[in-house]
């Protein structure tokens, strides 16, 4: 696979505050990559070092094969971004701003392929409608087209949903799916809601407090023939250590106060008498379903917590 973006060792400091904290991670081509955390996590920093808004503390960033700082200029051309809202011209019709970021972008474009622009992100029947009577969807639709203009290969939004009511999260995701699935589209997205990237996402990244915790396949990470068990015992320790050695040796990862284990379902019942055969006094044994508990549970504590991979 080709990667579109490659991030090395990245940190951002703001005085003491580290917002960024040696991240790693890869989009490929063809990928919808979900950037995921709580807010303050680092994912809005890492997103405007990417786009040249801030520059890093220190690492590395390469877009297209490309360093991004000694390249900037060329390989901006072939990106376009939504960061939080769009800025938009309200008193302009849609079809009026759209050819007005054209024009910024140094291109001349018949009103034609601007409808059509306007018609992939469900505008078309709007175009001559000023962006004041929108609603927030309709503006997050149309910063979109925006972003699009330039028929860029990578497009990078920045909690694309936020504000808007279930309706226009339905909107933005079947647009997402549809510029990947239709357009060919490389895809980064930030969010915070997990349920929303579980849908979109082929591949995905949590954040924690500026630190990477886990990266990987959304189905892998998903794969519905095995689980992640959440375990807490008296002691995690042995717990661990044990288990380090059983056939369960490859998928395992401890917190301060936990562990998480990866595990086909059917191995759950073998999974707690290997326990007790073993004189583990365990308080729990909780499968974890969705990503949310997932991420929830990851981000409890991040002590030598790392991502599982197959």
């Amino acid at each position: 696979m080709k990667p579109i973006i490659e991030v090395s060792h990245l940190c951002k400091k703001f005085k003491q505050f580290t917002a960024v904290d040696d991240v790693n991670f890869t989009v490929y081509k063809g990928d919808v990559f979900g950037f995921l955390g709580e807010n303050g996590a680092g994912k809005s920093t890492t997103i405007r070092m990417l786009l040249t808004l801030i520059e890093p503390t220190s690492g590395n960033i390469a877009l297209f094969g490309k360093n991004l700082h000694k390249n900037r200029k060329e390989i901006l051309s072939q990106v376009g971004a939504v960061i939080e809202r769009p800025d938009l011209y309200k008193y302009l019709t849609a079809l009026d701003n759209l050819n007005l970021f054209a024009k910024m972008s140094g291109l001349k474009l018949s009103k034609n392929v601007l409808l059509e622009q306007l018609d992939l992100v469900g505008l078309a029947d709007r175009y001559d409608s000023k962006v004041k009577n929108f609603s927030q969807g309709m503006k997050q639709r149309l910063g979109i087209a925006v972003s699009l203009v330039h028929n860029p290969e990578l497009i990078i939004l920045d909690e694309p949903t936020n504000g808007l009511d279930p309706q226009g999260i339905a909107d933005i995701r079947n647009l997402i799916l549809k510029l990947s699935h239709e357009r060919g589209k490389t895809i980064l997205v930030s969010s915070h809601l997990l349920s929303e990237i579980e849908i979109i996402a082929n591949r995905m990244l949590i954040m924690h407090k500026g630190k990477k915790i886990v990266e990987g396949e959304v189905n892998s990470l998903l794969d519905p023939s095995k689980t992640i068990v959440k375990i807490e015992t008296a002691n995690i320790q042995h717990t661990f250590d044990l288990l380090s050695n059983s056939i369960w040796s490859e998928d395992i990862k401890i917190s301060d106060e936990q562990i998480l284990l990866k595990i086909a379902k059917k191995d759950v019942p073998f999974l707690s008498r290997f326990l007790i055969e073993h004189h583990v006094d365990v308080y729990l044994i909780q499968p974890l379903h969705s990503l949310e508990n997932y991420f929830l549970n990851l981000t409890k504590s991040t002590t030598n917590v790392e991502s599982f991979t197959n």
